[in-house]
């Protein structure tokens, strides 16, 4: 048998198998109903042509008001069908599917030719049709599998059943990617030729159609050669197919082009909290209305969308001013920048009412936001959350608690206290607003890190621990993959508002051109701890500022405050997450590149969320309020080291709130009168002298049990006063 015989047996054997294939799996899949159809596409959403706002909720009138609109980026320009040569149209049809006009959606002769190519390994245009690709682009489903070239397909021949071709010819040519991040004929005109396309030359739009297949093999600006053989090959189709006559044709091919590559400033920064919303709704956008990335941004940009925010114009505007003063930050060494993030949360409803993700002023959109960006080392502002809220919410210790200040050893590892030396036997609420680290550790021991790793995530929503995490460094903030300024903020937020955590949100929905609800953001919300500990929490948290680390964060007695400081190795990552009945606020400052901070004096954090805090609440005329009290709890007062009621003999006293019948009930046993030191006062002397305050049987060993992994990851050495 002669070569060409066996050359034509084989081509026909596989072109017939592959219709046959493809016939019957459309048959299949329209009768076994596994081929989604194009409703999941949403044609009717897809008004592009329109700006697209956010607003907020004013809170004296309760109705919404415009925020800020959304202008995209050059590379995101829109065109109208009527507004694209009908070269430029008939370029795309000629090099991509020249019979566009004639199938519905597929072309079996098209495929057909695709294979033959493939036999003869000769370049050709793929199978897909123009309405194929369209289904790819909208959806983003590019995998190579024969269930998924069935659904493209099926999908194309729905789709030609609701749109005209005209229709389906806009939609592809402004959500095809070509090239240098351009989206559509409209950006790309602009940016390689700096001209609107319906000014575009023939020459010019089959430059730009010669991209499609492979952007980069044919980028005109990286590789001009392969470029210029394309444009000529689109050209010479052209004028095979009758669309142009030959001195059209010789005079395109002659017409010398000149690529701008333009760069265009952007006229308006969107805030910091704009692009938060715009990431949010991108995401949502893709994973609960199946758009492509390219059709999403389509939508948001010029989709005319209304977009409900959380935000608060008037904190906002606060934080942006705060950022963009210099001398709200310490100045660093030359050479040294360090960066800065916020967020300030309503802890009730979860909504982001500001944020800032970086200082000075905003220089570009969408640019690292650090609020919700960067995971860091949480320092000894994890303790709250990590250790004493879950240990309170499961009866292991109250305010009263003692446990010795004392060295510990856990296999290689000795956590360390920012002074020198130990304290002795101190109670929970002087150990958490003096930060003392080896109270929580041993406290971390007794209780277990998994409990802790446990409450954190399905709590308090912190999404970055794992199991690597269970060891008893994560009591000072040493975790592994670090933790969002967004999330450790709003792990806070239970403490003022009743335990209940509420995950945060910068939108509540999204609504069309036509006014329809095309996303919606509700309000999500759980239990995170009892009422009894949220209130014990705050009031030992207020505790820290009142009378420890967290004490400068004071700003107006009118309204109570309450906060933790954090400081990890080196004094690489400062933090101040604190809260006011009103508003839970988290601020970090570091270096993008991890290092040393030890130059600032004090902590660095504190007075940015003073700044803040303060203008915000006086902008904001809010009334006087403190933390409420929850049923369920008593109010005591005990020996800040004993623990227990105070005698006459005890140096310090705290008053705190306790769940019912936890209070102490017993006189403090630390401090009690010597014995025979009348009788003999030199002995007294000498035994007063020599004698160290015993731990009480309460604390814990030392000794790490067998199935608790010393740290090994950077652990909190705590913060001086501040």
């Amino acid at each position: 048998m002669s070569k060409s015989v066996k050359l034509f047996i084989k081509i026909f054997v596989g072109t017939t198998l592959i219709g046959i294939i493809i016939g019957m799996g459309i048959l299949a899949g329209a009768l076994l109903g596994f081929i989604d159809t194009t409703s999941d596409l949403n044609i009717d959403e897809l008004s592009l042509n329109a700006t697209s706002f956010i607003y907020y909720t004013d809170s004296k009138t309760g109705e919404p008001k415009e925020y800020e609109r959304l202008y995209g980026e050059e590379n995101r320009v829109w065109c109208d069908i009527t507004d694209t040569p009908e070269y430029f149209r008939q370029a795309f049809i000629a090099i991509e599917d020249e019979r566009f006009y004639k199938h519905s959606g597929f072309d079996i002769k098209s495929t057909s030719k695709a294979v033959f190519d493939y036999v003869l390994r000769r370049n050709g245009r793929g199978a897909s049709t123009i309405t194929q690709q369209l289904v790819k682009n909208l959806t983003g489903d590019k995998d190579i599998t024969p269930t998924r070239k069935i659904q493209e397909i099926v999908r194309a021949i729905n789709l030609e059943k609701k749109l005209s071709k005209e229709q389906i010819l806009e939609l592809y040519m402004n959500t095809i990617y070509l090239s240098q991040g351009c989206y559509g004929v409209g950006s790309a005109a602009d940016f390689y030729f700096e001209k609107d396309v319906s000014e575009l030359t023939l020459a010019e739009c089959a430059a730009i159609a010669g991209i499609t297949q492979y952007p980069s093999k044919y980028d005109p600006i990286i590789n001009p050669k392969n470029n210029k053989e394309k444009q000529e090959l689109i050209l010479g189709k052209m004028l095979e197919l009758g669309y142009i006559d030959k001195q059209t044709y010789e005079s395109a091919v002659a017409e010398p082009l000149v690529f701008v590559g333009k760069t265009r400033e952007v006229a308006s920064r969107q805030s910091y909290f704009a692009d938060q919303v715009i990431s949010d709704v991108l995401r949502d956008l893709q994973n609960i209305k199946g758009y492509s990335e390219a059709v999403a941004a389509k939508m948001l940009y010029t989709g005319g969308l209304r977009i409900y925010s959380t935000v608060d114009p008037v904190v906002q505007g606060i934080i942006d001013k705060v950022y963009a003063d210099p001398k709200s930050f310490q100045t660093p060494p030359k050479g040294i920048n360090p960066e800065s993030a916020m967020v300030v949360l309503d802890p009730v409803t979860g909504g982001i009412k500001g944020i800032a993700g970086g200082k000075g002023e905003k220089t570009a959109n969408r640019t690292l936001n650090r609020a919700t960006q960067s995971y860091r080392q949480p320092g000894s502002a994890i303790k709250p959350v990590a250790v004493y809220a879950p240990a309170i919410e499961n009866n292991l210790i109250t305010p009263a608690t003692v446990f010795e200040d004392k060295s510990l050893t856990f296999g290689s590892w000795s956590p360390k206290n920012y002074y020198s030396g130990f304290k002795g036997p101190v109670t929970m609420s002087y150990a958490i607003e003096q930060s003392i680290n080896t109270i929580p550790v041993q406290i971390m021991e007794r209780m277990s890190p998994s409990v802790s790793v446990s409450f954190m995530t399905n709590n308090l929503g912190i999404t970055t621990l794992s199991s690597n995490d269970l060891n008893l460094a994560i009591a000072l903030g040493g975790v592994t993959k670090g933790i969002s300024p967004l999330e450790l903020t709003a792990a806070y937020a239970p403490f003022a508002n009743r335990g209940i955590y509420t995950k945060p949100m910068s939108y509540t929905k999204v609504l069309d051109d036509k006014g329809k609800v095309i996303l919606e953001n509700k309000k999500v919300s759980k239990k995170a701890m009892s009422e009894q500990t949220a209130t014990i929490m705050a009031y030992m948290l207020k505790g820290a500022v009142d009378f420890g680390t967290g004490a400068s964060a004071k700003f107006n007695p009118a309204y109570s405050t309450a906060g933790k400081t954090g400081t990890t190795d080196n004094d690489v990552d400062r933090w101040f997450v604190g809260f006011t009945p009103y508003y839970v606020a988290g601020v970090w400052v570091g270096c993008d590149n991890p290092r040393s901070m030890s130059f600032f004096s004090g902590n660095p954090c504190i007075p940015v969320w003073k700044r803040v805090m303060q203008e915000v609440h006086s902008a904001k005329g809010l009334p006087s309020k403190g933390f409420g009290v929850s049923s369920g709890v008593v109010e005591a007062t005990f020996c800040t080291f004993g623990g227990g009621i105070p005698n006459d003999l005890c140096p310090s006293v705290k008053t705190a709130y306790f769940k019912s019948g936890s209070e102490p009930t017993e006189i403090c046993t630390l401090h009690v009168p010597e014995e025979n030191t009348e009788e003999n006062p030199a002995e007294g002397e000498e035994g007063v002298e020599d004698t160290e305050p015993n731990a009480p049987s309460a604390a814990p060993s030392s000794s790490p049990p067998a199935n608790t992994p010393a740290p090994s990851t950077p652990v909190d050495l705590g913060e001086p006063n501040v």
